[in-house]
């Protein structure tokens, strides 16, 4: 295994524990404030989730060769994320 193959392990590893605990934060805010701009967002972190555990999927089967596509992607993916928590959780 080279050190960009365990660099896109470690980066979908953190992108997905982080839109997974993004999720469970959006759903406990949904469920307390009933707001649709909640909802909203509860969704597309759903959809990132799913993305990134077929990813991890994919990545450990070795179905997925470019090595560095994958890591810009999801670079960008944990911006993203970033951006999103940013913007939701301040006022």
């Amino acid at each position: 295994m080279d050190s960009m193959s365990l660099a896109n392990i470690i980066i979908v590893g953190v992108t997905t524990v982080f839109s997974f605990g993004l999720l469970i934060i959006s759903f406990i805010s949904y469920r307390r404030s009933k707001n649709k701009k909640i909802l909203f967002v509860n969704l597309v972190l759903l959809l990132f989730f799913i993305k990134n555990l077929l990813l991890s999927y994919n990545l450990f089967a070795m179905l997925i060769q470019n090595n560095s596509l994958i890591f810009v992607l999801e670079i960008f993916d944990l911006f993203i994320l970033v951006f999103l928590f940013v913007a939701v959780l301040t006022k």
